[in-house]
């Protein structure tokens, strides 16, 4: 088939989103951002340590979306894939909200907030107060190990004590910097030669781009690992899995390109990509959420497998709090609306093309994700305040919290697509990608 779009069919210097054209949605975001807000800074000081929960669980379902937005960017980049161009200006803008996810984030690191997370933090801290009171000179890590003698579970964490630690060498709060502004520097650097590229349509920007984001692809990966491990793993300093990088990642994937498609439904709603995006990419962008729906399930049972298979007690923990009393029947929902219910929905080549049902299943997707995250973090709450399995009443924190980071990290994203046009509109591949047919 010939192609039927040109350059010449696309306006001068692509569209510019106009924000009052999306008021609505993004007042709404803006609204529930302030309000969230407001009721967050309430329980952040009359019930920080349940809070904190809440908070870490707001801020890491929205880092997957920037981590999403960038592993998309790479993977198109360095495949040297053309169908992606007419939507990657959608990636950049949320790769490139690292700064205000960063700027949310930084609660995590007041000691009132991480204490109560990171049951281990308060061991080093003593540790650390112990060494400092010392009537001869001793290392913090010595000091951990003297009390370990009378609590022999603190022996893990002499043994984890080369990561697992807040001042030695690269520590926790090196690592939470250095995460972000890695993700910066991929997500800044990718956007900025896709917009000179926007100036001068010069094809070297596309080989420049391919060539850098094959060598930060690792990087990137290890950014993504070892944030999962420091901010969820951490949680309970015991637990340990081979697969939790690959799993966070796959959810990061999923969740990521359905927001995508809802993004760009939207816009083509207001009336936007009307010639730029087609039933073609729908079609490509559906294959690859099914792709990941297998590719999670596939990891999450691995991960069951080998924990139930090895019974060892510190890892079967994390599954005996998630099969206990109300998160028994979370656990089942998530097996059944995460992986079945999403791989029936994707089945179809008609249906993906189909926009009111491709956005009604992003729509469950999304709220499957928002399920898989909380069932992640919020299970620690409970048995680490030492307060029973379900604490009564912190849903309306979770709430709050979700709200307020959710709200203002979406009313800045959307606001955002106006700083430059919505696609890359002197990409040399950009009508292969127009006229793409699967």
């Amino acid at each position: 088939m010939s192609h039927h779009v040109t350059f010449n069919d696309l306006p001068q210097g692509g569209e510019k989103f106009e924000p009052a054209k999306g008021g609505k949605l993004i007042n709404t975001l803006g609204f529930f951002g302030g309000l969230g807000s407001l009721a967050s800074l309430w329980f952040f000081f009359t019930k920080t340590d349940t809070f904190a929960y809440s908070w870490l669980f707001a801020v890491f379902f929205c880092f997957t979306f920037v981590a999403g937005g960038c592993f998309w960017i790479l993977l198109h980049s360095a495949s040297n894939s053309s169908w992606g161009v007419a939507v990657r200006r959608i990636w950049e803008n949320m790769a490139n909200m690292v700064i205000p996810l960063a700027i949310l984030a930084s609660p995590l690191l007041i000691t009132a907030v991480n204490k109560p997370l990171y049951e281990w933090m308060g061991h080093h801290r003593a540790a650390a107060a112990h060494a400092a009171h010392a009537d001869h000179p001793t290392t913090v890590k010595q000091a951990l190990h003297h009390m370990a003698e009378s609590n022999p579970h603190l022996h893990v964490l002499v043994t984890k004590f080369g990561y697992m630690n807040l001042t030695n060498g690269f520590s926790w709060y090196t690592r939470f910097f250095a995460y972000f502004l890695i993700l910066w520097f991929i997500a800044r650097t990718l956007r900025g030669k896709s917009v000179q590229q926007d100036q001068d349509g010069d094809i070297k920007h596309t080989i420049w781009s391919r060539q850098f984001s094959c060598i930060v692809l690792l990087p990137f990966a290890l950014t993504v690992t070892f944030a999962a491990y420091d901010w969820l793993v951490g949680l309970d300093y015991n637990w340990f899995s081979t697969m939790w990088g690959v799993y966070i990642f796959a959810g990061c994937a999923w969740a990521s390109m359905a927001a995508s498609i809802l993004v760009v439904t939207w816009l083509r709603g207001l009336g936007y990509l009307q010639k730029v995006v087609t039933d073609e990419h729908y079609h490509l962008m559906g294959k690859l959420l099914f792709a990941f729906t297998v590719f999670w399930a596939y990891v999450s049972f691995s991960q069951y497998f080998l924990i139930w298979y090895a019974n060892i007690t510190e890892e079967t923990r994390f599954y005996l709090t998630r099969n206990t009393e109300g998160w028994q029947a979370v656990s089942i929902f998530l097996l059944l609306g995460h992986f079945i219910v999403p791989f029936l929905l994707l089945l179809s080549q008609q249906l993906k093309k189909n926009t009111s049902y491709t956005t009604l299943g992003c729509l469950w997707m999304l709220f499957m994700h928002l399920v898989d995250m909380y069932w992640n973090v919020i299970p620690e709450r409970g048995p680490s305040l030492g307060v029973g399995v379900v604490v009564p009443y912190a849903w309306v924190q979770d709430i709050a919290a979700f709200c307020a980071v959710f709200g203002i990290m979406g009313f800045l994203y959307l606001r955002g697509l106006a700083k430059y046009s919505l696609y890359p509109w002197r990409d040399p591949r950009l009508i292969e990608s127009v006229n793409v047919i699967n």
